[in-house]
This record gives structure tokens, sequence and C-alpha cells, in this order.
């Protein structure tokens, strides 16, 4: 047998995941490391932020002495863009009755409103950065 080809002949190890308590103690052994006093909400947002994996649950103690861990921000809205192009696509039909009738004045509101619609929805494709600095 040669030497390289020893962990073919070893045994698969499966760990069990952390409980929470021990993760629990992890944050405060790693607080009390860094004299960091923590509240029972603190630590349960550190909880949170840690999962059930030790080596991220010291990261967070120490980031949070350092400040880093921000508020996690507001995402509950309501984006009424696809709402707002959808009226202006249906303002578009203005265009095609002021072709009809012969009117310009709702032919240049309708072909106005249509170019609008299709450059919001243009405009709503683009996707910027998806972290933001310091992240």
């Amino acid at each position: 047998m040669i030497k390289r080809d020893i962990y073919l002949q070893m045994l698969e190890v499966e760990l069990e995941r952390p409980s929470i308590e021990a993760i629990r103690g992890v944050i405060l052994e790693e607080a009390e490391k860094n004299d960091l006093s923590l509240s029972d909400h603190q630590i349960a947002k550190l909880l949170t932020v840690a999962g059930r994996n030790p080596l991220l649950a010291r990261k967070a103690v120490r980031n949070e002495k350092l400040g880093l861990n921000p508020e996690p921000e507001h995402s509950l809205y309501l984006d009424i863009s696809p709402i707002i192009i959808s009226a202006l696509m249906a303002f578009s039909i203005v265009r095609f009755i002021g072709l009809g009738t012969g009117d310009r004045g709702l032919y240049v509101i309708g072909g106005i409103a249509l170019v609008l619609g299709v450059m919001l929805r243009q405009i709503g494709k683009i996707r910027g950065a998806r972290r933001k600095y310091g992240q």
C-alpha cells in the first residue's frame, strides 16, 4: 500500500451540527475574550447571523465589537413600477385612436406615452451592483 492512498482507506465521519446552546456558549466565550458585554437581544441577533457555525459566531462577535454588524435594511415595500409602466403602455392606445380619428394631439400624446413606457421598462431592467460597499 502506498502512503498517498491512505485517504481511500479511511471511513467517513459525519459530525452533528452544533446545538444552539453550544453556539451561544461560543458567542459568550468570544464576548468575554473581547471584553464585550452582550444583552440577550444582541446574543439572539448574533445567533441569527452565525447560524450554527462557531467560526461565524466568533466573527460576528468581533464585528459587533467593532460596530460592523449593521441593522438589516427594510425591504418590505410595494413596487408599483410595473403598474406605472402598464398604465403608460395602455395609454399608448390613445395614439391609435388619434391615428384613426385624424387628431394629431391624441396621436402625439399616445406616442409620447408609448416611448415613456418602453423607456421605463428598459431602465427597470438595469441591474446595479448586488453588494453594497463594505460587504
